[in-house]
């Protein structure tokens, strides 16, 4: 599930009981939603922790979705240096390269 699925179904959870009569406030619905993240997050989540001020829940969704986006493309740019790499290893043994066989 991703980030705004998870945090919409959570809202929608705290909107519920919130109709019954149970009010859930904004740092402990931020804190419910730290809690569902796994170990992926963890260092993410001990950041948020670790803050001096706690953010409120549409913060903490803001705050999620630029760390996914840190993630993803720093993943994404591990794969395009290792491509890079690998092919100007390989430069000079192509097809165009002075010392071809054919046999």
């Amino acid at each position: 599930m991703n980030i705004v699925d998870y945090s919409t179904k959570v809202k929608n959870l705290a909107d519920a009981l919130a109709s019954m009569g149970t009010h859930v406030d904004d740092e402990d619905l931020a804190a419910i939603t730290l809690n569902g993240f796994g170990k992926d997050y963890s260092q993410f989540c001990i950041s948020i922790v670790d803050r001096e001020t706690f953010p409120n829940f549409q913060d903490l969704i803001t705050l999620l979705i630029s760390e996914k986006m840190r993630v993803v493309g720093t993943s994404s740019n591990r794969g395009s240096q290792k491509n890079v790499f690998y092919s100007n290893s390989n430069k000079g043994r192509s097809r165009g390269a002075k010392t071809s066989f054919r046999g």
